[in-house]
């Protein structure tokens, strides 16, 4: 039956415990917070705090003086003087913040009870005293600051509604699911190395920054774990059982290889050859180290690194290409695809708190415990606060270096963006001559990253001398703790060669959990773009359950749309059209009109503010995306060709395309004849964004996809203005016989293109002025006239240049 002194003894060591990993997780909850945590200044809880940090004191002078000191109960001691030292620390505090208060309550309060209950509090009339006064007084404590909680709920309910109120304004691209802004008063603390260019308002890693508190910063990664969960993977299942499994076996082996070490040292103090023992130390080392169990766990580890990177890649690349139009003219793509390279930073932070965070931390527990039960309470907690402590100086140098990381991490992305713009720019950098610019610009850019890097490095370096030094200290104070027990023939000699060899593997989980911290906060900034571009919502989605758009007949419909990018830009006023299936709709007006807008509409890279567009009666926010852009063809103006053959480019309209199908599509098109030119034909590479190609031949090439495509409706964005005259009238019928089954949008600057349209709208600031066919507005005399005079006259027709459509 266990004795209730040593019941007490353990309870006074849990105490102890308890309120030194209250303090540490105090301080990192504390540590950066730049949003201010509930506080009082109250004189009254000020003198109550105060008098129970006097109450510990003078317990612990009773200790001494009773010779409860270290040779009899020392726990009894330690409990009172860290109590003693965390009470007087608050009450230094110039606020008292209420959660501290609170938690040390509670652990006070409930201790107290604990030890009056088994008796060991009324030993002594003064330190009977002491403890009820401590019990009356963190009972008072505990009272007043969970009525402030309550009060401050209720507050917070009355005066702040559940949901945000409407600003009014209507979003059209990248959500942040905060809803939140950044006011420019709010962003004084970001420096100028901090702050990203192209970081909008509601950029989440820069509300996250701002917020100052890394433990929200962390959380919000959680938004990849069901991402590299392996539900149906059985193999990667196995690999990760594989992993815990040795994680478990390492534990184990941490304390019986230098425990065996021990036995081996006493058998040799007896004057016996421990040659048996010696063998066994020699086996479990094998196993320990990396040709045992780590062995294992590293190939164990490859198929599930794999796994979560093959996963995060591909879900950051789906998540990207599935945003809206917005969101990628607002973002410059060479930092997106950087973003998406430091992405893999990502999966090192989970390997990093499962495989380096989560040993060490059950390492250190276990070793608390046998220090504790191998020799005694003053040695396991010097071992926990010196943990703890050099834990916590990790958390605060690393601090120091944050901002030098996020500059390397800018820096790279720079330099990325600048490599990228050049290259894909090459032919405009040499028209222009700016290969010197370019170069230096580039230069440049490698210097500052270089630069940051060395202020990285150098701050860093000095941050793990300071750690080090800590070591050796920790070392140093521990021995001599146990060379006085063994002077004292409470142990062995071979339990202090257990604690030398025991050492290595206590140093180990030590240095992992400060060094796995820094980098787990250095993956964290580099992988911070990629977290911002995975939390940003989508502005366009389909509606849930949303079905196929189905078979199409090519009937179109604009009902009364309205359309703003925003509140300074309407870019559609009220817009009413129809379009029966086969007919063609042309769409005139200046730069700026909103010509191009209506069909980015009815692609539905942007959603209307109000009204709706329909094909063959189905709104087309009530269908799939997918199944709607399958439904339409774009011939755009400025076309973008892959740097692939010619025969991969048309063949991305119709994968499943043959190669007579293709052949087929480029005599329509007008361009087959000339690709057989080319030396490789069909094979032939036309280059980053077809540079190898005229403007002419990447057009034709553009008209050739979509009769592959062979779309019910189909846009036409100014598609012959790349090509010659004679070119024109080449691909005229086949242009005519594509649009006689279609229904057609035309977007024209030339008007002798449309002359033929069933019907020409002329937009005007958004809105349609006037409608008609071509007669129609040349008789009317009005903005259409006036364009026509102005282009082309009244020879238009003598020159052969109509699009006869």
């Amino acid at each position: 039956m266990i004795s209730p002194s040593k019941v007490s003894a353990g309870l006074h060591v849990a105490s102890s415990v308890t309120v030194v990993l209250f303090v540490f997780a105090s301080f990192l909850i504390n540590f950066g917070q730049k949003q201010k945590l509930p506080t009082h200044k109250s004189l009254v809880k000020y003198t109550a705090v105060g008098l129970i940090a006097l109450s510990y004191i003078a317990k612990a002078i009773l200790l001494v003086l009773h010779g409860d000191a270290l040779g009899q109960r020392p726990e009894r001691l330690h409990s009172a003087v860290l109590f003693a030292f965390v009470w007087t620390f608050v009450c230094t505090r110039k606020q008292l913040i209420n959660f501290e208060v609170l938690g040390l309550s509670v652990i006070t309060l409930g201790f107290s009870v604990s030890f009056l209950a088994l008796g060991t509090a009324v030993d002594d009339a003064a330190l009977l005293t002491i403890s009820s006064t401590q019990l009356l007084i963190a009972t008072c404590l505990l009272v007043d600051c969970t009525s402030k909680c309550f009060t401050r709920s209720k507050n917070l309910d009355e005066t702040t509604p559940f949901l945000a109120p409407e600003s009014g304004i209507s979003s059209y691209g990248s959500q942040s699911p905060s809803g939140q802004s950044i006011n420019a008063e709010d962003d004084e603390d970001f420096s100028d190395d901090e702050h990203d260019e192209d970081d909008n308002e509601d950029s989440n890693s820069r509300q996250l920054r701002k917020s100052g508190n890394w433990i929200t910063y962390i959380k919000n990664f959680k938004i990849v774990l069901p991402l590299l969960i392996p539900k149906n993977d059985l193999k990667v299942q196995a690999c990760l059982l594989a992993c815990g499994l040795c994680l478990i076996g390492g534990r184990f082996l941490n304390v019986l290889v230098p425990y065996q070490l021990g036995v081996a040292a006493d058998q040799l103090f007896k004057g016996r050859l421990p040659y048996l023992d010696l063998a066994i130390y020699l086996a479990l080392n094998l196993l320990q180290d990396e040709s045992g169990l780590g062995l294992v766990q590293a190939l164990a580890k490859i198929p599930v690194e794999r796994f979560s990177y093959r996963q995060l890649t591909n879900a950051a690349f789906k998540h990207i290409m599935g945003l809206e139009m917005e969101f990628h003219a607002d973002r410059d793509s060479a930092e997106v695809m950087k973003a998406i390279e430091q992405g893999e930073a990502l999966t090192n932070v989970l390997e990093t708190s499962v495989l380096y965070i989560l040993p060490p931390i059950i390492d250190l527990t276990v070793a608390f415990v046998l220090l504790y039960l191998k020799f005694n309470s003053s040695i396991a907690l010097c071992m926990l606060i010196a943990s703890l402590g050099f834990l916590s100086l990790e958390v605060v140098t690393s601090s120091w270096n944050i901002g030098n990381r996020r500059r390397v991490t800018k820096a790279e992305r720079e330099q990325a963006r600048i490599m990228h713009q050049a290259v894909q720019g090459w032919h405009t950098v040499s028209s222009f001559n700016m290969l010197k610019w370019e170069i230096s610009r580039f230069g440049g850019a490698v210097e500052k990253h270089l630069e940051a890097k060395t202020d990285w490095s150098r701050r860093d370096a000095f941050i793990n001398a300071l750690l080090d030094m800590l070591l050796p200290a920790t070392l140093f104070l521990l021995t001599c703790l146990v060379a006085h027990e063994v002077y004292e023939k409470r142990a062995s000699p071979g339990d202090f060669v257990f604690l030398i060899q025991y050492w290595d593997n206590l140093i180990w989980p030590i240095k992992f959990l400060s060094g796995s911290f820094r980098y787990i906060m250095t993956d964290i900034i580099d992988a911070e773009r990629l977290l911002d571009l995975l939390m940003t919502e989508p502005g366009i989605i389909d509606k849930d359950g949303a079905p196929e758009i189905g078979p199409v007949e090519g009937r179109v419909t604009f009902e009364n749309v309205h359309f703003s990018y925003d509140l300074k830009r309407t870019a559609i006023h009220d817009v009413s059209i129809s379009a029966a299936p086969g007919e063609t709709v042309a769409l005139v007006g200046t730069t700026g009109s909103g010509k191009s807008s209506l069909m980015k509409l009815l692609f539905r890279f942007y959603d209307v503010t109000s009204g709706c567009i329909k094909i063959d009666d189905q709104d087309i926010r009530d269908v799939t995306q997918g199944s709607l852009r399958g439904t339409l063809g774009l011939v755009p103006q400025d076309p973008l060709l892959f740097n692939a053959s010619i025969l991969e480019n048309l063949r991305y309209a119709k994968t499943s395309a043959s190669d007579e199908e293709i052949y087929d599509a480029c005599r329509a098109a007008a361009i087959h004849d000339k690709i057989l030119t080319f030396a490789d034909g069909y094979n032939t590479k036309v280059g980053e964004q077809g540079v190898k190609l005229s403007g002419g031949e990447i057009q034709r090439l553009a008209i050739a996809r979509i009769f592959l495509k062979d779309p019910p409706i189909l846009i036409l964005d100014e598609a012959t203005s790349a090509v010659d005259t004679e070119t024109e009238t080449q691909i005229q019928s086949a242009l005519r016989r594509l649009c006689a089954k279609r229904t057609t949008f035309v977007i024209a600057h030339r008007l002798s293109t449309v002359i033929r349209a069933n019907q020409i709208l002329v937009l005007d600031e958004g809105s349609i002025v006037e409608r008609g066919t071509h007669q129609e507005l040349l008789d009317m005399g009005g903005k259409y006239h006036n364009l026509w005079q102005k282009q082309l006259g009244g020879d238009i027709e003598e020159e052969g240049c109509v699009l006869d459509l």
